[in-house]
């Protein structure tokens, strides 16, 4: 079996590029009275595009992004002490501490370890590592500073012009928007994927646009651990898919990478122990502004965009409902996207070829689509009628913030559901639906009844976002 409790420090080793860049590796070990594990992650990266050569990536986005990747393994013992054997940057250093201490909020309510946020993280500065700063590119190992499999500097950023802006692509609405924005604003994006599922190929199609993938690999052995007690939980999976895009920008010679996080992320699930526990920490703002400060303390990155400017989201200032008006102008995607998570377990006899209608993902998308959809559309896209359907009474009341908290899961304010709900009560099309009666009673009873003129607000975007102006024009192409 697996003790979390006998380990005692939980070790960044060092990460390196094989002789062609294509294949970075990650390398951490536990360390304890039980002994020691060690994990090897692994990430084949997209190899050439469009005639563009392919190259190392730079070794301040491979830090970054053997720092992100590594909560995976911290987390099956969560203990107290983090070592760091590469130097790094004191933004690589707060980078990695609010990593921790807010990305594994969730993992560490729901396994009641408090003390799994705060860490004693020790290392040293990436200006007292002199090989790191002069290593060579090549095929031995990055990074490794005082860490045991350590070598030195990988190469810089491809360089490439003109770059095409880099969407990951998670086949759902928010991409979709993002894509199609930039289309209608004169841009030609690459979409990007890590792993390859169903939905994220049929958009792809649609969009007519070209799709590159990385492929991440989990160390086999943390899976046994798992199977054999470790700790489990939530990571900030956005935060890794974000470095690994910025990671194949930077090979293939594009960027900057544009995200799709919405304003809504902001809002977290509940607070605990003087936490706020948001399942979406690594869609917002907040994480979008600690990776932009690391990416400029460490010297930027990627070929489209310098420092901070080659990583921002073009829907930071859009609300959940105002996306799905734009994403409901766009029937070509309708039998293509889906956001239900269970169309993307790792298990692939496990998976859902589409909606599930059964988990708060699908509920929350129908409930903000139907507002600006008929009730025969929708039901066709989803394959039944959410709202006509007891069995998702308690996920609305949830989702409506009329009972419990918000779920965990990526789904919206309260206010952007009980305005959609508000808009359903006086839509003939709508009205009729089984749920729409009970749930609008309810949030009278409770007093949750939108304000006049919320409905508005809520579709109005917002001036706090990151993103450079080159790209406003996008964010406007489908308003």
């Amino acid at each position: 079996m697996f003790d979390p409790a006998g380990f005692s420090e939980f070790s960044y080793e060092g990460y390196s590029f094989d002789s062609t860049g294509e294949t970075f590796r990650a390398f951490y070990s536990l360390l304890g009275q039980a002994g020691s594990i060690e994990f090897v992650e692994t990430i084949r990266l997209p190899n050439g595009n469009q005639g563009r050569p392919a190259g190392v990536p730079s070794a301040r986005t491979a830090r970054l992004l053997a720092l992100a990747s590594g909560l995976s393994y911290y987390k099956a013992a969560a203990p107290g002490t983090v070592r760091v054997g590469f130097g790094l940057t004191d933004g690589e250093h707060t980078f990695l501490s609010e990593l921790i201490r807010n990305g594994l909020g969730e993992f560490a309510f729901r396994n009641q370890l408090p003390g799994a946020l705060t860490p004693q993280i020790t290392g040293k500065r990436l200006d007292e590592v002199p090989d790191e700063i002069t290593g060579a590119v090549g095929g031995g190992a990055a990074g490794g500073g005082s860490g045991a499999r350590g070598g030195g500097e990988a190469g810089g950023a491809v360089a490439a012009a003109p770059a095409a802006p880099l969407v990951p692509v998670g086949g759902g609405k928010d991409s979709v928007v993002t894509i199609e924005s930039l289309k209608a604003a004169g841009f030609d994006p690459v979409l990007f994927s890590v792993n390859t599922f169903a939905p994220i190929t049929r958009c792809a199609r649609v969009s007519g646009q070209p799709l590159v993938s990385a492929q991440r690999s989990i160390d086999p052995a943390l899976l046994e651990a798992n199977r054999q007690g470790a700790h489990n939980g939530h990571v900030p999976v956005t935060a890794v898919v974000s470095l690994i895009a910025l990671m194949a920008a930077e090979r293939l010679g594009l960027g900057p990478v544009v995200m799709s996080n919405e304003r809504s992320a902001e809002y977290g699930n509940l607070s605990w122990n003087g936490h706020t526990i948001n399942h979406q920490w690594s869609k917002s703002i907040h994480f979008e502004a600690l990776l932009r400060s690391a990416l400029e303390s460490s010297g930027g990155a990627a070929s489209g965009g310098t420092g901070a400017d080659a990583y921002f989201s073009l829907l930071r200032p859009l609300s959940e409902l105002e996306i799905a008006r734009r994403f409901a102008g766009l029937p070509a995607y309708f039998e293509a996207f889906t956001s239900c998570n269970r169309s993307f377990r790792i298990d692939e006899s496990k998976r859902a070829s589409s909606w599930c209608r059964e988990c708060p993902k699908c509920q929350f998308v129908f409930l903000v689509l139907a507002p600006f959809l008929s009730s025969g559309r929708l039901t066709e896209i989803f394959g039944g009628n959410m709202l006509d359907d007891p069995a998702n009474l308690d996920g609305y009341l949830e989702i409506l913030g009329l009972r419990g908290h918000k779920p965990f899961e990526c789904v919206g304010e309260y206010d952007e559901a009980l305005v959609a709900l508000a808009l359903l009560g006086r839509d003939p099309g709508w009205v009729q639906a089984r749920l729409v009666g009970p749930l609008t009673d309810e949030m009278h009873a409770k007093g949750q009844t939108p304000a006049p003129g919320l409905d508005a607000a809520l579709l109005e975007p917002s001036a706090t976002h990151f993103i450079p102006r080159p790209f406003r024009e996008a964010l406007d192409a489908l308003g």
